[in-house]
């Protein structure tokens, strides 16, 4: 059974529509004009008892059902949270009487009235035609002030819906980084603060406009940084100093690195901060010790035997920072233009709603934006997810069954695309199979996408040798690993962009053109990285691609 068109009966006005569609939906039927008022006014009896007894829900839902040997039937659904059929008993026998068909159906809180008229020369009603009656109903021209207001309503209910849930994800997002993130109004208070900001200092709810985010600084680190924020807010220039935080009831004070980023209007005007509180109190107690501690010249000697795991430390480090700096700037430019082109045609859109064309342009904008920060926020979620999940889950992983169950999944687009895929027999190496199936599907679903004629993507597979090995810095130098490449026929780039394609939604091509937020080769980068293995990359425009992929064996 297919859903034609639904009206929620509140008041006499959905009186009249109930009538007016019932009516229309019979004579787009190809009935005739008795049964048509017929059916309409059975309709409308029903729908009568349903208005005015303050019901908490009552609906009516025009449908055509197929019956067997393909012939249709045209259904009337109206339903009730409250037994009415036994207190408008009349009203229900003289509907009886102007249809073929009526049935009641009593459930422990719902009423459900289902009238049904079959349809004559129903073999006429394809899908085509069905598709064609719901999309005359949504554009139905208004019955009244009164309807078109009720449409308006419904579409800004939808729009704050989608706009509640990229808040929720936005925010779920800040919960499952690592680290205290909040949001400031222009004058540097506090309008947002995640759980480990809350956590931190023991902060049970943050009430916007109330705590001033220089007031978390310890007293001792104070003055220097509201002179520099000061300043800061003078230039309208992106914040970033080091200061010590002073958990509540404890005496510690650990130092942190803060970063504070401008979020700004179409006019250039500050509007917002986005925030972010970074523990280096490790680093910060290393220089301090180096800078005042005399007796570590007598240790030099031993400390020179730990160069090599500090110098390790030290990377893993400045990798962490880069990857948070990575999500600040997302937070605060990527996620946060979907957001502001939003509340723009919002405001936009309440001063122009009697404008209908504007008005439905601004809704489709709107939808749009929506969509858009939903797909980000979902891919950083992936990506932070996936930055947290290095577990140690390294199993016996067979490459060449990860690409089959690649390939199956992919059947539907490989068979559209008519794209080919050809493999050497790959080996069996011990990995994280999730992570590697993710590494297979963006390499190929890339090689597919960006292609302008039939894809042909070839995979092949060798042993690197320990001269090659030993080669890169990176790895193990005296490791088994293998190399995979992956060669494709499509669109190329130039050779100048190679490292960028790595870094977290960095596009090359535009997003009208072809789809994704750009975020897949850098959860490819990532995955390497948990498999301490290296990818890079050659192209030339037009002439494809070719990623290589080294991966230890053991």
């Amino acid at each position: 059974m297919i859903e034609i068109v639904k009206i929620h009966l509140d008041n006499e006005m959905d009186l009249i529509l109930s009538h007016k569609r019932s009516m229309k939906l019979a004579e787009l039927c190809g009935l005739s004009v008795i049964i048509q008022t017929s059916f309409a006014t059975a309709v409308s009896e029903i729908s009568r008892c349903l208005i005015g007894d303050e019901f908490v829900r009552s609906s009516l839902t025009l449908c055509i059902n197929t019956l067997p040997n393909n012939r249709k039937e045209l259904v009337a659904l109206l339903s009730s949270n409250d037994t009415f059929d036994k207190r408008h008993s009349e009203a229900i026998k003289y509907a009886q009487r102007l249809t073929e068909n009526l049935k009641i159906d009593r459930q422990k809180e719902l009423t459900e009235v289902r009238l049904t008229q079959k349809i004559n020369y129903s073999g006429l009603i394809n899908d085509i035609r069905i598709k064609a009656f719901i999309d005359y109903f949504k554009t139905e021209l208004p019955l009244s002030p009164y309807d078109e207001l009720r449409k308006k309503n419904i579409q800004l209910l939808e729009v704050s819906e989608k706009l509640k849930e990229s808040e929720t994800q936005y925010k779920l997002l800040t919960e499952t980084l690592p680290l205290m993130m909040f949001t400031a109004n222009g004058g540097g208070y506090l309008t947002y603060g995640n759980k480990w900001l809350k956590d931190y200092f023991s902060l049970l709810e943050i009430q916007p406009g109330k705590i001033e985010w220089t007031s978390l600084v310890h007293v001792s680190d104070n003055k220097a940084i509201r002179s520099e924020w000061e300043k800061a807010q003078d230039s309208q220039a992106p914040f970033r100093a080091q200061a010590r935080l002073k958990q509540k009831n404890s005496e510690t004070a650990l130092w942190h690195l803060i970063s504070l980023l401008p979020v700004k209007n179409e006019l250039n005007q500050i509007i917002s901060w986005t925030g972010f509180f970074v523990d280096i109190n490790a680093q910060k107690l290393v220089e301090e010790t180096l800078k005042n501690n005399v007796e570590l010249k007598s240790i030099q000697k031993q400390l020179l035997n730990y160069q090599g795991r500090l110098e390790e430390k030290v990377f893993e480090l400045n990798k962490s920072n880069h990857d948070l700096e990575q999500f600040a700037y997302i937070a605060s430019h990527d996620l946060q233009e979907p957001l502001r082109k939003i509340r723009s045609f919002t405001e936009l859109l309440e001063l122009n709603f009697d404008d209908k064309e504007r008005s439905k342009k601004y809704m489709q904008k709107i939808d749009s934006a929506s969509e858009r920060m939903s797909a980000l926020i979902r891919d950083v979620l992936n990506y932070s997810r996936l930055s947290q999940s290095a577990a140690n889950i390294f199993k016996e992983t067979h490459l060449h069954k990860v690409l089959e169950h690649v390939k199956l999944d992919m059947e539907l687009i490989i068979e559209e695309k008519q794209a080919s895929i050809q493999s050497e027999t790959l080996p069996v190496i011990n990995g994280i199979e999730q992570q590697l199936y993710q590494l297979f599907y963006n390499l190929i679903n890339n090689a597919i996408k960006f292609s302008v004629e039939k894809p042909v993507l070839k995979i092949s597979c060798r042993k690197l040798p320990l001269s090659e090995v030993q080669q890169h810095a990176e790895l193990t130098p005296t490791g088994k690993y293998i190399e995979l490449v992956f060669t494709d026929n499509g669109i190329g780039f130039e050779q100048a962009h190679a490292k960028q394609i790595f870094t977290i939604f960095k596009r090359l091509n535009s997003k009208d053109k072809y789809e994704g937020t750009g975020i897949g080769l850098a959860l490819c980068k990532k995955i390497v990285d948990n498999h301490h293995g290296l990818i890079s990359v050659t192209s030339q425009p037009g002439a494809g691609t070719s990623f290589f992929v080294i991966l230890p064996v053991e």
